[in-house]
């Protein structure tokens, strides 16, 4: 299953064990109803600030709505393999600086992860700066230039435990937490 049908799968998920109508999740998220109906048939890419705002509007946090439905043995192997960077904190919009230091410690130009990652540099020096608007699809670009899923690429500035955290907090509201912690 790609990364944008997972997520709009758990988009649609957390909606309605909250009983909330696409008009209504779509309304609290800021969007168009057509444009919530796309994100949840995987059928739309869309920016790091739309999947923030459907996020917030289902009370979760954005880096974990593509791992609801993954075992926690897979989540915890891959973000284990991640660089740390400890004694940061941030929201999800952290992945910025995130690529920006992994950058900077791996002692990678922006011209050659702008290459390897198949986005212009100075698209990715925006990115870095927080100055885009990013999409999901791109950051994964950006994650895969890095040797990195996008999970790993979020978890880099988060312990283990905040992660597994949210993630079960995200688990609750979809009303699935144990139906995946071993699978």
């Amino acid at each position: 299953m790609s990364l944008l049908s997972e997520i709009g799968k758990n988009v649609t998920l957390l909606r309605v064990k909250q009983h909330l109508t696409q008009e209504k999740a779509a309304f609290l998220a800021g969007i168009s109803v057509s444009r919530l109906q796309e994100i949840e048939h995987g059928c739309q890419n869309m920016t790091l600030v739309t999947l923030n705002s459907i996020a917030d509007a289902l009370g979760v946090d954005s880096r974990v709505l593509r791992e609801l439905q993954r075992p926690d043995y897979v989540i915890l192997s891959e973000i284990r393999r991640a660089p740390y960077l400890p004694g940061r904190t941030g929201g999800a919009l952290q992945i910025y600086e995130n690529i920006l230091l992994l950058r900077k410690s791996l002692n990678i130009t922006q011209k050659q992860l702008a290459s390897i990652s198949g986005i212009s540099a100075a698209r990715l020096r925006d990115i870095e700066h927080g100055c885009a608007n990013v999409t999901v699809t791109k950051l994964n670009c950006i994650a895969n230039a890095f040797g990195l899923s996008l999970l790993e690429l979020n978890a880099i500035a988060m312990s283990e435990e905040e992660l597994m955290k949210l993630i079960r907090d995200a688990r609750n509201k979809a009303g699935i937490a144990d139906a995946v912690k071993s699978r």
